[in-house]
């Protein structure tokens, strides 16, 4: 069940969202996504909620998406608009309350986008970050346009065509990543930086949240993120097989 893979917790007023599937390095299925987008949504509504951590457990954030088992025939009408993760990445994105990614190990795939889509992004020492989806067909649209807020178009192109494993170094470059933390102290990294915010008057914090809001809306990130969610459906309904591709997950 979703419920034993994704954990809910408070610490204080920051709400804790942990994926909890080590052994395949919290790669995210259908259910866990809804079990994300659930979460996020609880807290997102609670107003004793100030913050909200999204990590991994097991030294990983997550992998990406769960390739191991087909994915539901697309049915008549279908888009990528209804996938679960792309209502779970979006829902991030457009919370409204600050969201921090707390990064340890990998970065993968689906998970690059939950990173894009969080407020912050806090990278653990030897965190890595990969787009991988090039290699598996097709081009990453499901996760591309959740980090344009942060990372140019052509360094977003780049690490989805070359596929390499970029570093803490790399991601704090790019942008990508907006923190960082000693290897192992992610989470705790996050959720002090989440309490700190937390002591500002709410009204400055609404007027921040809508300075985010018009700067990504003023770039076109989500006019970018709707186009993307059309590329994505044509590329799943053009595949010669009945399983739609995912975004994608580590490989070594």
């Amino acid at each position: 069940m979703a419920e034993d893979r994704v954990s809910i917790t408070r610490v204080g007023a920051v709400g804790l969202i942990r994926l909890e599937r080590p052994a395949q390095r919290n790669a995210i299925d259908a259910s866990m996504a809804a079990a994300i987008t659930a979460g996020v949504r609880d807290l997102d509504a609670d107003p004793t909620c100030t913050g909200i951590v999204l990590s991994g457990s097991g030294g990983n954030f997550c992998a990406g998406a769960d390739t191991s088992r087909p994915g539901p025939t697309p049915g008549p009408g279908w888009t990528y608009a209804e996938n679960a993760s792309e209502v779970m990445v979006r829902t991030v994105k457009t919370c409204g309350t600050l969201v921090a990614a707390a990064v340890e190990g990998w970065a993968v795939g689906l998970g690059l986008g939950l990173v894009g889509a969080a407020t912050y992004a806090v990278g653990a020492a030897g965190s890595r970050y990969r787009l991988p989806e090039a290699g598996l067909g097709f081009f990453p649209f499901g996760v591309a346009p959740f980090l344009v807020d942060r990372m140019s178009p052509t360094a977003i192109v780049d690490l989805a065509l070359s596929g390499r494993r970029a570093s803490l170094d790399d991601a704090l470059a790019s942008g990508l990543v907006t923190h960082t933390a000693a290897e192992g102290a992610a989470e705790e990294t996050a959720v002090t930086l989440l309490q700190g915010l937390a002591e500002i008057p709410v009204h400055v914090l609404d007027d921040a949240r809508a300075f985010l809001r018009t700067c990504s809306s003023t770039r076109g990130s989500d006019a970018v993120v709707d186009w993307c969610e059309e590329q994505m459906t044509r590329v799943v309904l053009s595949m010669n097989s009945t399983r739609a591709p995912q975004e994608g997950t580590a490989r070594r």
